[in-house]
């Protein structure tokens, strides 16, 4: 019997589910709040397993020649002297690759064959649990009406999940301001590098040989910023003290789109409810410190998407939260974990101690994706 399926976002983790129910001939709706395909000019870091993802997908190849290759990571002092770099070419990494490139890149490729199939301005309103279905409705009424499976994936601030657990606290706020925003940057010849400060940090990842992806945060609670503020003068005001490449990038900022957010977390990963399966950051978001988001939503499509393919609806739920659960807790404990320690920061001697774990066991970054890459807890 054919399902009737409607997936709410189109980004990352709504548009490779679309891909992968469509190459196992299962049919569906996608809708989109946003009024067409996303334009947001920043980028996006692509760690080893969400290569791997991309690669399953036949999603890699259409990018080809458009994203940076990284083979090594660096981290540095705020004033840019380096504690340590490690290199992303040695085991367990020999046979994979880090990329990082524009997030409209990434978004175009997922989106390709899927074109009409998603309706743009079209916004989720109420969701109601049936017998074996779930009932919707949108701002477009023609999609009113019960579907048997609903994806949510949209987001960390997902408007189903919100529905769906109204009255419950199901995310955490790290009281943190981060910014996201693409500068040109001639022949710069840099690897990712991370500078880190007190409760700030900034992040330079190419995504080609003239452009830069560039990331900061700063622990709101500590310092005199405001979401909402103008971000290119908190951004100078933040990391006007910092060296290396940062004072040519501050300087470039006039004519940059800059993406501002809170960071949030899930307190509990949520897989599914009843007939609503939630996938990506709807299901699992968390701290962006090791770049898992995007691997994250690609591994939820894939495993979401198989066990619809092979079971009824009902089963390939319980399947899938089955085998995500557990490597999704783990992920998300390693991705929050630097935060806790923000406030301390503060303190010259916890500093020390940050930067001397640095130096003598490499970056926390690069050891999370070693244990993902090694640990047979994490591997699909």
């Amino acid at each position: 019997m054919t399902s009737k399926i409607l997936i709410v976002g189109a980004g990352i983790a709504g548009l490779s589910i679309a891909q992968w129910l469509s190459r196992f001939g299962l049919d569906f709706e996608i809708i989109e709040k946003r009024s067409s395909e996303c334009i947001a000019h920043t980028g996006i870091v692509l760690p080893f397993n969400a290569v791997r993802e991309l690669k399953d997908l036949g999603t890699l190849e259409r990018l080809e020649g458009r994203y940076f290759e990284a083979s090594t990571i660096t981290y540095n002092k705020m004033t840019g002297k380096t504690i340590k770099s490690a290199n992303l070419t040695e085991p367990p990494f020999e046979n994979d690759q880090f990329i990082s490139l524009k997030r409209q890149d990434l978004d175009r490729a997922l989106l390709e064959g899927l074109e009409k199939k998603i309706r743009y301005n079209t916004e989720i309103l109420t969701v109601e649990h049936g017998d074996d279905a779930v009932k919707i409705t949108c701002t477009n009424e023609l999609l009113n009406g019960s579907y048997d499976l609903l994806i949510a994936a949209d987001g960390i601030n997902s408007l189903v999940r919100q529905n769906n657990y109204e009255g419950q606290e199901m995310l955490v706020d790290h009281n943190v301001i981060s910014w996201r925003f693409v500068v040109p940057y001639t022949e710069h010849a840099l690897q990712p590098l991370h500078l880190i400060g007190q409760t700030d940090l900034f992040t330079v990842y190419p995504i080609s040989e003239d452009a830069l992806y560039c990331y900061g945060h700063v622990y709101e609670d500590l310092n005199d910023i405001v979401l909402g503020d103008n971000a290119k003068e908190n951004i100078k005001k933040v990391f006007s003290g910092y060296g290396g490449p940062v004072p040519y990038i501050l300087s470039q900022l006039d004519d940059v789109d800059i993406l501002t957010n809170r960071l949030k977390s899930v307190i509990k990963p949520c897989f599914f409810d009843r007939r609503i399966a939630f996938v990506g950051d709807s299901a699992n978001g968390c701290s962006p410190l090791i770049q898992q988001g995007a691997a994250m939503a690609l591994a939820d499509s894939r495993c979401l998407a198989d066990a619809l393919a092979m079971q009824n609806i009902d089963q390939a739920l319980m399947t899938y939260k089955e085998r995500r659960e557990r490597k999704v807790e783990r992920v998300i404990r390693f991705a929050d974990a630097p935060l806790t320690h923000l406030e301390s920061m503060q303190s010259w001697v916890s500093r020390g101690i940050r930067d001397l774990k640095i130096r003598t066991m490499g970056p926390p970054d690069v050891n999370a994706w070693k244990k993902l890459a090694t640990d047979r807890h994490f591997l699909s």
